[in-house]
């Protein structure tokens, strides 16, 4: 049985999930604009998925992505589901090259980043051919995106 997007949503999960799976997307911006929204972008639902994750699953605007990573930039560090950075869920479904550089700069070791061991294995280069919009950014050399984001630019 496959579930709708709305039973996605979790009893446990917070407030800022519920918006995001359910794509409202102005509420989640709002909630954004607050502090107790931005330590929202922290918690995780019964899956393991921070709000970046669901947020690149479920297609966010650029501008819902973008606040969720200045919000919590720490979040392109942490696996979800299938050991997946949101970095993997942003090369395998799909974002905006604003969404996909904010997050390399936020954690450029994730590009080097397999995910699952032993089952998937795929680092999130593997799909870049995906969307060629993205492909640049994903195949740029890891060393070089250290070295940009230590120089500040």
């Amino acid at each position: 049985m496959t579930l709708s997007e709305e039973q996605y949503a979790h009893d446990e999960d917070s407030e800022l999930l519920v918006q995001i799976k359910t794509k409202n997307w102005s509420r989640v911006k709002s909630m954004l604009a607050s502090t107790e929204g931005k330590k929202m972008s922290a918690q995780k639902d019964v899956y393991g998925n921070l709000p970046i994750h669901a947020a690149i699953g479920y297609q966010a605007p650029e501008d819902v992505s973008l606040a969720l990573i200045e919000a919590y930039p720490e979040a392109a560090g942490v696996h979800g589901t299938d050991y997946w950075l949101p970095l993997h869920v942003a090369a395998m479904y799909g974002c905006s090259p604003a969404v996909m550089e904010a997050l390399i700069r936020a954690y450029p070791q994730g590009l080097d980043d397999e995910g699952e061991p032993n089952i998937k294995g795929r680092t999130p280069r593997h799909f870049s051919a995906r969307f060629k919009h993205n492909t640049a950014l994903l195949e740029r050399p890891t060393e070089e995106w250290i070295k940009l984001v230590d120089e500040g630019k």
